[in-house]
């Protein structure tokens, strides 16, 4: 292994050296053997890889490495660390469409790519698969699978499109070194991906006590009391970190509260475009910010080795998923601060989220009947006509097609899906004993929070690490790293300031089938008050609509608050409340005093038809035909109209009003709703 040592200090300086235990890992891919690496974050497992295949490129001048991966966002990261090695990677994504067909050629005709990168879901492709994998099966040198504990069911981040890896390997020749990498398996999750890999794996698998960590648990179970902590600490930590939050909604909070303290700080979550994310990873890569406010979106696989802090503003779902995100800081630094801020609201979205990661029987059942009997249906068809909600209709499809329960067919540029020959029998054992399995790694996460002992020794004992020890560095073990009190005056400031966080309603601009909604149709962008059951007036709402049968006076002096430029600003003259057949009053009563503390007139236009309750419809076809059902306008006014109701999910209800209002001669309509009861677990 002369040749590694040559590559790696002509590529890292005269000084380099391997980590214990890469060079026996590179050792073993290059002599063909399958290998699965478990060593904790920042180790230098895509090295190992890289390295590994500058060495067989060597070997075989025209062959390629295929390297699976679920981190798009981060793959600019890794290439431009292959890039040291003089190695030429590409990645086919999403992102980069325009890209594919010049890549495609590069790798199959013209034979100047390295290694490819690509995400598990390419697998399901087609096209793909015909265009280049097929063509490029027989040249495969190594075959990588990064973040390995996705490939097992029991891994905390089990996604169904890493069950085609085995299959895809299965097309390859028998002989091609596969190199499975992870830092977060348990002995039950390196079992599983031994069965599903072969029984001669090599193992490599390492300490996972991080020695530059001190970690520090604080329960403080109000919002505004963390907020409050955050202002108050984050500038005593070391350069720039990380805050995870569990929903996309407090990353926004959070970052705009941070911002407010004067302390630079850039959300990253799912859905902000890639142009966004780009622009804040180089900023945080440059220290131009203190603090990534993210969602779990933001993680594996991103190398910054000076990150100074890591903070959780509410409780991680398991232990793994928290040894993988503190895993971000103190790479390259001796000393980082990992503090797990725990809240009232941590156990309800963890629940959500394992109650939601597995497909239920009854839509399965759906699903399945449905595609029997009216076989050759795309994904669009399909969700129009059943009542699920439509990332449940794609997460039941994804899973019955990896299952091979179902197939699809490309028919005319569409995905069309059928019922396979296999006999239909949901797996529900399987299913629910790994959600049993995610209910317990909850409860150790519980217990964590309530250690006396060391924190960095309890996890590494749940991860299964035979050398787990005392760090000597985290609270438990060297007293408080930081005051757990928060002074009474930030934490105010903060009430006020999440009471003072109000969100935009934009309208819909296409009906379920695709077709436009013209704009003289469109209600104008509306105010929606809170988050339902949230901190700030979220709570009040719930308490109004379901205990008092009344809403508050503070609402209305809230409402007001933020309404009031907002009516002079678009000429409203009038309000309207949209009414309910289970809440008559509620909503009529509540628009009718804010008419009044806003000086502007009040009439009751719309009647509420018998019709089923709108929350009852999951999808946006049911929603819009049950709320086009739902609604007579029988009066409207020609000047501009605030429509006020009391909760705002999917828009149809303000949509199909306002098309009919303006259909007989009403002003513009500006929706205005309480509370928002969209998007409450997401990432």
């Amino acid at each position: 292994m002369d040749r590694a040592y040559e590559i790696l200090r002509e590529s890292y300086g005269e000084n380099a050296k391997f980590r214990e235990g890469q060079k026996e890992a590179i050792e073993a891919v290059v002599n063909e053997k399958r290998t699965l690496v478990v060593q904790k974050t920042g180790w230098g497992k895509s090295l190992v890889y890289f390295l590994a295949t500058k060495l067989l490129k060597e070997k075989k001048r025209d062959g390629i490495t295929l390297i699976i991966s679920p981190l798009l966002a981060l793959m600019n990261n890794q290439i431009d660390s292959a890039q040291r090695l003089g190695l030429n990677i590409k990645t086919i994504n999403s992102d980069n469409k325009d890209e594919w067909d010049n890549i495609i050629s590069d790798i199959c005709d013209n034979n100047t790519v390295d290694a490819l990168i690509i995400s598990p879901e390419r697998l399901a492709n087609s096209d793909f698969v015909k265009d280049c994998l097929d063509k490029i099966k027989n040249r495969v040198n190594l075959f990588v699978v990064d973040e390995a504990h996705c490939i097992s069911d029991w891994g905390h981040d089990f996604r169904p499109d890493y069950r085609r890896i085995v299959k895809i390997l299965q097309l390859m020749p028998s002989n091609v070194p596969v190199l499975a990498t992870t830092a977060t398996a348990n002995d039950r999750v390196v079992n599983d991906i031994v069965a599903q890999l072969g029984e001669n794996l090599v193992i490599s698998r390492g300490e996972l006590i991080r020695e530059s960590l001190a970690i520090q648990v604080i329960k403080l179970q109000k919002k505004e009391d963390r907020l409050a902590w955050l202002a108050e600490n984050i500038e005593k930590m070391p350069g720039s970190g990380v805050v995870y939050c569990l929903t996309k909604a407090d990353c926004d909070l959070v970052t705009d509260w941070l911002n407010e303290n004067n302390i630079k700080s850039e959300k990253y979550y799912a859905d902000i475009s890639k142009e966004y994310k780009a622009i804040t990873l180089d900023k945080f890569q440059k220290n131009e910010i203190k603090v990534l406010v993210a969602t779990v979106a933001f993680g594996m696989g991103y190398d910054k080795p000076d990150i100074g802090f890591v903070i959780h503003f509410q409780r991680p779902a398991n232990i793994v998923s928290y040894y993988q995100q503190i895993g971000r800081a103190g790479r390259g630094i001796e000393l980082a601060y990992a503090v797990l801020l725990c809240g009232e609201e941590d156990e309800h979205i963890n629940q959500y989220f394992i109650n939601s990661a597995f497909p239920t029987e009854k839509d399965m059942n759906i699903v399945v009947d449905f595609i029997t009997d009216n076989p050759g249906k795309s994904i669009s068809e399909i969700k129009g006509a059943l009542n699920i909600r439509a990332n449940r209709v794609e997460k039941t499809l994804k899973y019955l097609t990896v299952s091979d329960d179902i197939y699809t067919e490309d028919v005319n540029r569409k995905k069309c899906y059928y019922k396979s020959a296999k006999k239909w029998k949901p797996d529900l054992e399987r299913s629910e004993g790994i959600t049993a399995i995610r209910y317990k790694e909850m409860q150790d996460m519980d217990e964590f929070t309530k250690q006396k002992g060391c924190y960095m020794k309890y996890i590494a004992e749940k991860l299964d690490d035979v050398n787990a020890k005392v760090c000597g560095k985290c609270s438990n073990c060297g007293g408080l790293l930081f005051d757990e009190r928060v002074g009474a005056e930030t934490v105010q400031r903060a009430q006020q300031f999440i009471k003072s966080k109000f969100g935009v309603i934009e309208p819909r601009k296409q009906f379920p089938d695709k077709t436009k909604i013209e704009s003289e149709f469109q209600f104008k962008g509306g105010i929606v008050l809170s988050n339902y059951a949230d901190a700030g007036y979220g709570m009040a709402v719930q308490k109004g609509k379901y205990l008092d049968g009344y809403f508050a006076d503070e609402l209305v002096d809230a409402s007001v608050k933020i309404l009031s430029e907002f009516i002079k600003n678009n000429n409203i003259e009038w309000i309207t409340p949209v009414t309910s057949k289970r809440h008559p009053k509620l909503v009529p009563d509540f628009a009718k005093r804010l008419a009044d503390r806003l000086g502007i007139g009040y009439f009751e236009g719309i009647k509420k038809l018998d019709a089923e309750e709108q929350k009852k419809f999951e999808n946006s076809d049911g929603q819009y035909k049950n709320a086009n059902n739902s609604f007579e306008i029988i009066q409207v006014k020609k000047e501009n109209i605030l429509l006020v109701d009391d909760m705002v999910d999917s828009r149809w209800t303000f949509t199909v009003c306002t098309i009919k209002m303006r259909e007989m001669g009403s002003g513009d309509i500006y929706p205005f709703a309480l509370a928002n009861t969209a998007g409450r677990g997401d990432n």
